[in-house]
């Protein structure tokens, strides 16, 4: 009898990858949307596609009835997105209960849950972010992702209901158009400043590698236990703007901004943003300029990259696609539907 997994934010970046993963190896898939949600990305996909909000649990039961597994992606998913901060408790946080306690209900075996780099902060020393590292999220995405991530761990240690838990970082390709703004389309015009040495460290992680990563943990994580999921290597700024460039054909000048400045230029900015509501002073989907001074903090600094060491132990996890080969197939998606000319 073929398997049943429930996928929550089906109709999003990450998950509607998942989603195209998972039917590709014959699992029947139940792809759950908010009733307004766009689901362009579902439009060719054989996932039975059922309506439902987290904050809804008779939703979550019809939708969790006869599953075996739940991957758990649905969330107000940036530090930006432009909403109160009730949402993202009533959303990342209660949401995430109801879903657990419907998924037991139900006698599904397992739930996989996204967290975020964000649900850990910052490194403090410089060192690689791991598992064990200390937690300080530095916003409300983070701090809404961390108290869900220890909801889920609780909830497994409280009744034996087996979950696990991945920590993508900042996760790049196909699909994925707020990075586009802030990142590739700057790099197309030629010109991308680099804050400080541009030798910090980032993870810019395709978002194939990151669907490979989520499976296996399903398929092989120990039950309670967290990993990160990321590309083979930590990448400096400028070698990321590099790489898109050379993928792009083109030749991109790279000055080298002092960090004092580059903050006064983040607050302008950020300043502008509230007088002039639209691009490129504020990006649409965020209501955010494409920089601020955040923006400098993880650019000129090696303080949000991670250590996969784990996931490659226990997961058998190894990154299929490289650097040029994701920024490749990002760009001809661009160009395909339009957004690039």
């Amino acid at each position: 009898m073929a398997k049943t997994v429930l996928v929550t934010g089906a109709s999003g970046f990450i998950g509607s990858h998942l989603v195209d993963s998972l039917c590709a190896d014959g699992i029947q898939v139940r792809s759950l949307v908010l009733e307004d949600a766009p689901r362009d990305f579902l439009k060719d996909s054989e996932s039975e596609v059922i309506v439902g909000d987290l904050r809804d649990r008779a939703s979550l039961m019809a939708a969790c009835q006869g599953c075996d597994e739940v991957y758990h992606l649905a969330a107000i998913s940036r530090h930006d997105a432009n909403v109160p901060d009730g949402e993202y408790w009533a959303v990342n946080v209660e949401g995430t209960r109801n879903l657990l306690e419907t998924a037991r209900e139900n006698h599904v075996q397992r739930l996989l849950f996204t967290a975020t780099i964000e649900a850990v902060g910052m490194s403090k020393d410089g060192a690689a972010l791991t598992e064990e590292t200390p937690q300080h999220p530095r916003n409300i995405y983070g701090e809404t992702k961390l108290q869900a991530e220890n909801l889920v761990r609780q909830f497994q240690r409280d009744t034996g209901f087996e979950t696990v838990v991945v920590r993508p970082p900042m996760t790049y390709g196909p699909r994925e158009l707020i990075l586009y703004t802030r990142l590739f389309n700057i790099i197309r015009k030629g010109f991308y400043p680099l804050i400080g040495s541009g030798k910090a460290l980032s993870e810019f992680c395709y978002v194939k590698n990151q669907v490979r990563g989520i499976r296996l943990a399903m398929e092989k994580g120990r039950p309670g236990e967290v990993y990160f999921i990321s590309d083979d290597e930590s990448y400096t700024i400028e070698h990321i703007i590099r790489s898109i460039a050379a993928e792009m054909g083109v030749k991109v000048r790279t000055p080298h901004i002092p960090i004092p400045i580059a903050w006064c230029i983040g607050l302008g900015l950020e300043i502008l943003s509230k007088i002039l509501p639209f691009y490129p002073f504020r990006i649409p989907q965020t209501g955010r300029p494409p920089f601020s001074r955040k923006t400098v903090e993880w650019t000129s600094q090696s303080c949000l990259y991670c250590d996969i060491s784990k996931a490659k132990n226990e997961l058998g996890y190894t990154p299929e696609y490289s650097l040029e080969e994701g920024i490749r197939e990002t760009i001809e998606w661009y160009r395909k539907e339009g957004v690039m000319r």
